[in-house]
């Protein structure tokens, strides 16, 4: 009988001890997890602090209960690790009671990531927030309904910047976003954060872009935002100005690391030492266009890991071949997808590439709910290979963006894009679906 630790009870450490013990139920799994929760969406937090979702329950994928008495897992949770010995095959855990040392066989890090600091000089405190944690989220919430302020400001260009930004304008809230700079986070193109602006402003939220926040205070007025051109007063602030890989724990124990402090890991998800595995937002992975070592903190990424080191720890052999960096999101009407890599990024891995753009209803025109729908796509220029794809339109539109994830993956080029044959009828395309399209215009580019 083995004993298999892992370090982290949500996406991919659970789904990594859940494998082990699925595959190997005579042996002794046993998750670490620092705080109260395991298994939570933390993709759900803007719309918990919104009130679409009405409690921090419905964001628990998997209970504590489920997981000991279900799972058969030794759950322990407020249990922080805080050294790991290779050579002796042991962790060191911090508790209520005290610290202990545990051996193990075999090990899974999966400590997630962690806000950036962005540069900016701030502490986190009851109106300055980092949206990162359910703690976090529950705060937020409170704050929002029992203080009822008025003016709230989100930094930050990314994903859950954006949905921060909705879920403070549906409570009615003043909304401004500061960002250092004019276009969304670098996965998107200029054409689709210029499209997201323009939404934003049209709904009320005040920008504040080419902005570098360099401090955050406060005082008996409220939260003062400081930007070299001016300080701006604020009830609330959120900073979502990014996340990098929390490894120190990795790195203490002379564990290679890589982008943004990313754990390195073959494609059997090992790390330095064959025994000590990695999985989810602290581990690096690669990109599959570019077959270069990329950060990509997404959810899928992070389960699919965690699935292939159980197998592995477990005897079999798995390989997981690394992401495109697909995500989705929305602003209020408006739905941004994205896949693959951007023009700049398929310049700086060395294609010779052409980026183009198509604008199509996402329905047939006739039908109620049909909006323009703009795509834009990076192909390789001699070939007409697909290398990336992003969507902005009415929010039931962009998620086509899986069909360019398949072809991308598949390395179809844009004439094997316009032949495809996608379903039609018009409450969901109009006769050329705006994939087919971009395959016709396409043809003309490369």
């Amino acid at each position: 009988m083995k004993n298999v630790i892992v370090i982290g009870g949500n996406a991919g450490g659970l789904s990594a001890a859940s494998q082990v013990k699925r595959q190997q139920p005579d042996w002794n799994v046993i998750v670490l997890e620092r705080g109260q929760y395991i298994s939570y969406a933390a993709c759900g937090i803007p719309y918990h602090v919104e009130g679409i979702v009405p409690g921090i329950e419905s964001l628990l994928g998997v209970s504590p209960e489920d997981a000991r008495e279900k799972r058969k897992l030794d759950l322990r949770q407020n249990s922080e690790v805080t050294a790991i010995d290779p050579e002796q095959k042991t962790v060191t855990v911090k508790t209520d009671e005290g610290k202990n040392t545990i051996d193990f066989d075999c090990l899974v890090i999966a400590t997630g990531a962690k806000p950036m600091q962005a540069g900016i000089e701030y502490t986190p405190s009851q109106r300055i927030y980092n949206a990162h944690t359910l703690e976090d989220s529950n705060a937020i919430r409170t704050f929002v309904e029992k203080e009822k302020p008025k003016r709230c400001a989100v930094i930050g260009g990314g994903y859950i910047a954006i949905e921060m930004l909705e879920a403070f304008l549906a409570r009615g809230l003043e909304t401004h976003l500061f960002h250092r700079r004019d276009a969304l986070t670098r996965s998107f193109e200029k054409e689709i954060s210029d499209l997201a602006f323009a939404e934003m402003e049209k709904e009320g939220v005040k920008l504040n872009l080419n902005k570098t926040v360099k401090q955050i205070t406060e005082d008996d007025n409220g939260v003062k935002v400081h930007c070299p051109e001016e300080t701006a007063t604020f009830d609330l602030v959120i900073v979502a100005a990014g996340v990098e890989a929390n490894s120190v724990l990795a790195r203490s124990a002379g564990i290679e690391t890589g982008i943004k402090g990313s754990i390195k890991v073959n494609e059997y998800m090992q790390t330095i030492y064959p025994f000590i595995y990695s999985a989810g937002d602290c581990t690096e992975t690669r990109n599959i266009v570019s077959k270069q070592p990329v950060f990509v903190p997404l959810a899928l990424k992070a389960n699919k890991e965690g699935v292939a080191a159980g197998i592995n720890i477990s005897g079999g052999k798995e390989a997981f071949p690394g992401v495109l960096g697909t995500a989705i999101t929305k602003f209020c009407n408006l739905g941004l997808a994205r896949t693959g890599l951007t023009l700049a990024e398929a310049e700086a891995n060395e294609f010779k590439a052409v980026k183009f753009s198509v604008t199509a209803g996402s329905k047939s025109g006739y039908y109620p709910g049909a909006g323009p729908l703009t795509a834009i796509l990076t192909a390789e220029q001699e070939t007409g290979r697909l290398l990336g794809a992003q969507l902005a339109g009415p929010v039931d539109g962009v998620k086509r963006i899986d069909v360019y994830a398949t072809a991308i993956t598949m390395n179809m080029n844009v004439e094997q894009i316009f032949q495809l044959d996608l379903a039609y009828a018009p409450p969901f395309s109009p006769v050329y679906d705006p994939v087919v399209l971009t395959g016709r215009v396409g043809r003309k580019k490369v």
